[in-house]
């Protein structure tokens, strides 16, 4: 747990807040970058809070207050070994209170429950992320969030000599490592993921397949052909053609749905673009062949479209004309 030490976890409380300011943001990404333990933990904070937020409350529970006690016992002056037990059974105590109020939730009737059984078997569930972003802990601890309009169908239960799921839409995985267990993904056009313990991004379509390893080593599968990915490494497959192709990525944009911010690292202005017709789910179309070309390095955190539209059209000083859902950049 040493790595742990290098980031207060109050500054964590901020981040998930949305309080931060952008140095202090830039720190906790580099922390989380760091290591795979600093995401996992990092993850299984969040997950207590955004699950226990979402639960439909049955009994009284004040969530300001709930936090400041999480909080002012994560950041009380003592030595490491025992803040860190602390956070941990304040963790507990909220984790056993969303799972309380998660079961009794399904026995409300008109409630939505994200995560329900298959109708042909007991032992499948599918998650299904609908129109916000989704975090879910799978039974053998691996964490996946999943970005809006995204299924995975996943056992309630993995059995067997692997772990398979199945997904459709994009989702960020962080696998929990077993070596005798490989943990598996199968895509919309036949392209096999497998792993036994890493962190990485996986887009599934109809027409194509893209993956971004962050960490650890993932195995690309389609009909006869094998590859290795490694951290930094993008591979996109279509599905008219078993071709993998593979480049080093310093594409930080598709971490947009987990962090909330659009980073940019000399990004072709073609590139901001599609990210951000994903992200606000309207229509942007770049007139002007040679604007696609412009590159972009900035960062933009949790901002409205219009903010953000507005910023490129004085940087690169072209014209935004609104029809509709649709902005024309010209």
């Amino acid at each position: 747990m040493s790595k742990k030490l290098h980031i207060e976890d109050d500054l964590l409380v901020k981040y998930l807040l949305e309080e931060t300011s952008m140095q202090e943001t830039i720190e906790v990404e580099n922390w989380l970058a760091a290591s795979e333990e600093n995401q996992h933990y990092f993850n299984q904070l969040k997950t207590i809070w955004d699950e226990s937020k979402a639960l439909d409350i049955a009994i009284p529970i004040n969530e300001e207050e709930a936090w400041m006690r999480l909080k002012s016992k994560m950041i009380q002056p003592k030595r490491s070994v025992f803040r860190m037990m602390t956070f941990a059974a304040a963790a507990s105590v909220l984790l056993m209170i969303g799972l309380y109020l998660f079961f009794n939730q399904n026995n409300n009737k008109g409630n939505e429950v994200a995560v329900h059984p298959e109708e042909d078997t007991i032992k499948q569930q599918v998650i299904f992320s609908d129109k916000m972003t989704l975090i879910d802990t799978l039974s053998d601890l691996s964490i996946v969030t999943l970005n809006k309009h995204t299924e995975l169908k996943a056992p309630t239960v993995f059995e067997g000599q692997e772990r398979r799921v199945s997904l459709k839409g994009e989702a960020f995985f962080s696998i929990t490592p077993n070596k005798e267990k490989p943990f598996i993904i199968e895509t919309q056009n036949q392209v096999e993921i497998k792993v036994l313990g890493t962190s990485f991004n996986v887009k599934s379509y109809n027409d194509y397949t893209e993956v971004i390893v962050e960490t650890g080593t993932v195995q690309l599968k389609k009909f006869n052909k094998v590859i290795l990915l490694h951290p930094n490494e993008r591979a996109r497959i279509n599905n008219d053609d078993s071709t993998i192709v593979v480049i080093k990525s310093k594409n930080k944009l598709y971490k947009y749905y987990r962090s909330k911010q659009f980073e940019c690292d000399n990004t072709p202005l073609w590139k901001v673009v599609e990210v951000l017709n994903e992200a606000y789910e309207d229509t942007i179309v770049i007139e002007n062949n040679e604007l696609k070309k412009l590159t972009l390095t900035t960062q933009f955190n949790n901002e409205s479209l219009e903010s953000v539209l507005d910023v490129l059209s004085e940087t690169f000083e072209f014209q935004v004309e609104k029809k509709g859902k649709m902005y024309i950049l010209k």
